[in-house]
């Protein structure tokens, strides 16, 4: 179970650096083939050049996630990392497997000894503090042979297995793009240039109108038909999946300022002797067992929290209270303090040291105990106490044995992972059944092995090591739940309906329109996709609920529907656009597009005037009312007013010099310019930037490399469609 627990911890670590590392260019994960007619089999949710990703793959690395993200994100997003792991991976294993490379264990474990899961555990270390990958080995030889043993054994196996399949991805990935890396850097004469390119210098003069400036006395609409026609020219850049444009309003129905205040008020009053419903409350004072009076009110939902029994240490505690508890003398009350979503008494019962300790054990159960873990064989419980001194015993006259004796005796199935090594700390309150044990880890010496009799058993103990840890506190804390009153919950209700009746049969301007006017906030937001998309300025359990009403094969543009959530707020949501998987229509894209086409259209407009005209520079800096300037660049860094323009660096290095070039249509602006002269510096180590440019390529280019291999890979997503299947 430790090391199941510890995978866990390490959030996204199945999904590894292969798919998250990789992130950082723009392919959007659904951006991929439809449904095809002939899909039949339901146990294939998508294929990646033919090859299919099946249900079990899809949902054991989804429930993982789920696991491990313990509802941190939407479901739908999670599910869109998965997707894009899935396809990457596939998508990585096929170009290995053409270029006829071959993945050894060698290299999967030399990836695991690299994790952050392994690197930080010191059982996988040799003396010298370096992770061993023969040790690893050992860890996943162990889990597969003692994966029968129980269905929690099965489960840390399998996702063991994941974990390696996981490493052999990235194994893949290191040995594919480290060769395609390297490969594209082999000529000595491409190698020369390149050195001679960084250190030769032009001088220019030259002169820039700037698009920007130019747009403002000459101003160019863009049209949709101009954004179209980008698109078709580009269309591996704009091709997305079936995507929707959502209008929606949040009506909240969360505790407001009266509500809070009423809550607190509420509290307070249980300071002081009072009625509620006909009942006497003692005031929490005067009370002496605060463990019944707390049960008490929490049964009868006066207070909303159970008795903790538990002493916690100060970082458990809520920053309001961490600097009081160091002060107070028992029976002492804070002041009431906001955590969470609730208003907090706290009353002081005591503080007390506690140990950090590590101890081994070792658990001989009997057949009659009534729990989960059964004795490997058959016995009773006067044979499993007898059973545990023999093995006392055995470990008193060989202390060292006490891990192999654990291994070939212990009932506990977690043994086989763990040695039946654990830690814990003694400012736990073990229920009563438990008292023995809590005694013995709290005073035992480093050292001291005895039997303790527990429902599970007997466990024979070995307190390895114990150290100071922690001053810790015991609270009873009343609690009272921030809650919205009806009158807040009802509101929001009503203002929903009405707002809802209001937009009916409307457009999208008329819903905007009228939310504005009613004083709400409504967001539109386009290119939401089904799996992987969030609804921005809302975060609420029922966002994947929305997204999923929206791609409901029966939903038509102009729909509406109002959305209850979970905290009894409304979200009224209208269907703005249904855009089909093809190419991005030119309202998606217009925002980030717009600017590129503008100046596309302006460059060619100035360019033409300027080749047509034949004037000097210092006529076109009045015509144009700029500046004649200068600047020095090398082709490897044609940086001109902070801004790097390749062509003007071409340009420079193409040109004889003394004679005016064309228009050079650039990035910010259109330039003509006249090289001056050009000197030639002397060649750096050619040897180190060999390297350099090695690390840039492999750093670089994977990106590039994958985003064209995502342009022209068939992947099909048959998620979307088999869901609407089944909700036929």
């Amino acid at each position: 179970m430790a090391i199941l627990t510890e995978i866990r911890k390490q959030t996204g670590l199945l999904i590894g650096a292969t798919a998250f590392g990789l992130l950082a260019f723009l392919v959007p994960w659904n951006s991929v083939s439809g449904f095809l007619s002939g899909h039949k089999d339901p146990n294939v949710l998508g294929k990646v050049n033919g090859e299919g990703i099946t249900r079990q793959e899809y949902y054991g690395q989804l429930n993982l996630l789920n696991t491990q993200y313990q509802g941190q994100y939407p479901e739908n997003i999670i599910e869109g990392q998965v997707w894009g792991s899935l396809v990457q991976n596939k998508l990585i294993e096929q170009k290995f497997n053409q270029a006829n490379f071959i993945l050894t264990d060698k290299m999967i474990w030399d990836i695991a000894k690299n994790s952050p899961f392994f690197a930080s555990d010191p059982r996988f270390k040799d003396k010298n503090g370096k992770v061993n990958p023969q040790l690893i080995q050992e860890e996943f030889q162990k889990a597969e042979e003692t994966q029968n043993a129980s269905p929690q054994n099965r489960e840390i196996y399998q996702t063991l297995l994941a974990l390696k399949r996981n490493f052999g991805y990235q194994a893949m990935y290191r040995q594919y793009f480290g060769a395609y890396s390297i490969g594209m850097l082999t000529n000595n004469k491409e190698l020369d240039i390149l050195a001679q390119n960084q250190v030769n210098i032009a001088s220019i003069d030259y002169v820039k109108i700037d698009y920007n400036t130019y747009q403002k006395q000459h101003p160019v609409k863009v049209t949709d038909e101009d954004l179209q026609a980008y698109i078709e020219k580009h269309k591996s850049k704009f091709k997305i999946d079936e995507n929707r444009t959502l209008d929606y309003v949040f009506f909240s129905g969360r505790p407001t300022a009266s509500d809070e205040k009423h809550t607190l008020n509420s509290l307070n009053s249980l300071l002081s002797k009072s009625i509620i419903e006909g009942d006497t409350i003692q005031a929490f004072g005067t009370v002496k067992n605060d463990s019944l009076y707390i049960t008490e009110l929490n049964n009868a939902q006066v207070v909303d929290k159970a008795f903790n029994s538990q002493y916690r240490q100060d970082n458990q505690l809520s920053p309001a209270i961490q600097n009081w508890v160091k002060t107070a003398s028992y029976g002492q009350i804070s002041p009431a303090y906001k955590e969470g979503n609730y208003y907090v008494l706290s009353k002081f019962l005591g503080r007390k040291n506690s140990d950090s300790v590590v101890a081994r054990n070792i658990l001989i159960t009997y057949t009659e105990s009534n729990v989960q873990i059964q004795p490997k064989k058959q016995r009773t419980k006067e044979q499993a106490k007898q059973e545990a001194e023999k093995l006392l015993a055995q470990i008193s006259a060989n202390p060292s044995d006490f891990s192999k004796i654990a291994l070939q005796n212990s009932d506990d199935p977690n043994v086989a992972t763990n040695g039946g090594e654990m830690k814990l700390t003694t400012s736990q309150n073990f229920p009563p059944p438990y008292k023995a044990l809590q005694n013995f880890l709290e005073t035992s010496p480093e050292g001291k092995t005895g039997i303790i009799e527990t429902p599970e058993g007997y466990f024979i103990l070995n307190i390895i090591k114990r150290k100071p840890f922690a001053t810790v506190y015991k609270l009873a804390d009343l609690a009272k739940e921030i809650k919205s009153s009806e009158e807040t919950t009802e509101s929001a209700r009503k203002k929903s309906q009405k707002f809802i009746q209001s937009i009916m049969g409307k457009s999208s301007k008329e819903f905007q329109d009228i939310a504005k006017n009613s004083k709400y906030k409504p967001i539109q937001q386009s290119g939401i996709v089904r799996f992987g998309s969030t609804l921005q300025g809302l975060g609420t359990d029922k966002d994947t609920d929305i997204i999923n009403w929206a791609f409901d094969s029966k939903r038509k543009l102009g729909d509406t529907e109002v959305f209850s959530t979970s905290d009894q707020s409304y979200i009224v949501v209208r269907v703005s656009s249904l855009f089909k998987k093809g190419l991005a229509h030119p309202s998606l894209v217009r925002k980030d597009l717009e600017p590129i086409v503008r100046n596309e259209k302006l460059s060619k407009e100035i360019s033409e005037k300027i080749n047509a005209s034949n004037k000097s520079l210092d006529q076109l800096a009045t015509e144009y009312k700029t500046a004649k300037s200068s600047a020095t660049i090398s082709f490897d860094n044609p940086s001109i007013s902070g801004m790097i323009e390749p062509k003007v660096g071409g340009a420079a290095f193409g040109i004889k010099p003394g004679v005016k070039s064309k228009a050079i249509e650039g990035k910010s602006g259109v330039f003509v310019i006249i090289t001056k002269s050009i000197t030639k510096g002397q060649p750096g180590d050619k040897k180190q930037l060999r390297t350099y440019l090695i690390n840039q390529y492999s750093q670089l280019l994977p990106n590039l490399f994958l985003t064209t291999l995502y342009q022209d890979s068939d992947i099909k997503d048959y998620r979307g469609d088999l869901l609407n299947q089944q909700q036929k």
